[in-house]
């Protein structure tokens, strides 16, 4: 049976595949790159003979082929619902093989099969995080890493203002330049509904044991965080 909800929430990402990382380049002044890279420099420490690393939420890849040069790129899997998503990564990133269309929520991976799993800017869009937790969790190792990367509503305080502004307009404008202003616009409006930092460390706490959350930029806007599997 069709899942009419899964196609509604990858329609915004189907219409911009082919823009997405200059889409993230524009929304973060190009940082986005320079947080992912942190990120798996600091669970890289964590990778041996043997390692396996998954991306969830993966979008094009880019995160997943930072692991590439660190374990045998066998062992580095991405997986996300959209898949010409996907396909635009399996064009830029050949080295990346093991792509599978998957949601976090049902991960078609056996029980501890990984020793990391990453998802960046993608929790938001999880249809039941608590599952899709829970679903991580189960296909990580004991003691096995979680990083997240992840945007959150913008503090109606003076100081972000300027935020605020970029938000409102600057993302519609960007919307309208592409003729994709409905996707550019659920792409905004899911950060700006989502949850805040401390909501989230709460939700993992059932599953994981928080060891960073680390703010980004804007006093907690772009969020690091990495968790251990209990």
């Amino acid at each position: 049976m069709l899942d009419v909800t899964n196609v509604l929430m990858n329609q915004p990402f189907q219409d911009i595949a082919k823009r997405y990382n200059l889409l993230n380049d524009f929304m973060s002044l190009g940082l986005h790159r320079l947080w992912k890279k942190s990120l798996v420099r600091q669970l890289s420490a964590e990778l041996g003979p043997g390692s396996r690393v998954l991306d969830v939420a993966a979008g094009t890849g880019d995160v997943a082929a930072l692991f590439l040069d660190k374990v045998d790129p066998s062992n580095v899997f991405a997986a996300d619902p959209c898949e010409p998503m996907m396909n635009e990564g399996k064009k830029k990133y050949p080295k990346l093989a093991q792509w599978c269309v998957a949601g976090a929520e049902s991960l078609p991976f056996p029980d501890q099969f990984f020793s990391i799993i990453t998802c960046t800017f993608g929790v938001r869009n999880f249809r039941d995080r608590r599952k899709a937790f829970k679903e991580i969790a189960r296909t990580l190792v004991p003691g096995g890493k979680l990083g997240i990367l992840e945007i959150h509503p913008i503090p109606k305080k003076v100081r972000y203002f300027p935020f605020h502004i970029f938000w409102k307009l600057g993302i519609p404008l960007w919307g309208k330049l592409f003729n994709r202003l409905k996707a550019y616009e659920y792409l905004r409006d899911t950060a700006a509904q989502f949850i805040s930092p401390e909501v989230m460390v709460e939700e993992l706490q059932s599953q994981f044991e928080v060891e960073t959350k680390k703010a980004l930029i804007g006093g907690g806007l772009v969020t690091l965080i990495i968790a251990k599997r209990r």
